[in-house]
This record gives structure tokens, sequence and C-alpha cells, in this order.
């Protein structure tokens, strides 16, 4: 599983509309918002590539300026494994 941190900077004025866009998102999750219209984000994906395509995906939402990756992390699936 890959977990990653991202800020999204979106517009004060949409802010809302941007905020419960991401929430339909599945795998994404806004943890904190700012009345500046910046919000922690987590991605979490089963791939590298999903993790991509989805950040992606994310910085295409109309009314976001900006998204940037702060922290990723990869956890090995150790049900598979077992």
């Amino acid at each position: 599983m890959n977990i990653s941190g991202i800020v999204v900077h979106a517009s004060p004025d949409n802010i809302d509309i941007v905020r419960s866009q991401l929430e339909k998102i599945s795998g994404v999750e806004v943890h904190a918002a700012s009345p500046e219209g910046k919000m922690v984000v987590t991605i979490e994906k089963p791939s590298d590539r999903e993790t991509a395509d989805m950040f992606e995906e994310i910085g295409r939402i109309p009314g976001i300026l900006s998204t940037a990756m702060v922290y990723h992390h990869f956890e090995p699936d150790t049900e598979a494994t077992s």
C-alpha cells in the first residue's frame, strides 16, 4: 500500500466545492483545511502508478491552484505474503 501526504492549495472561494470533490474519491481523505484554501490530504493506493495517477487527477480538479507531495510511504501487503 502506498500512502502519500499532499498539500492542496485551492482558491479560497472554491474550497468547499474542492473539498467535497476530494472527499468523493476512493482512497483520498481530507484531514485539514484552512480558510486560505490550503488542505492536508492523503492518498492511499495499492501501486505507485495508481498513486501518481491520482495525484495528477487531483491537480486537474477545477478550483485547485497547486498540489505538492510532501510525504510518501510504501507498506508491504502482509496478507499477500502470508
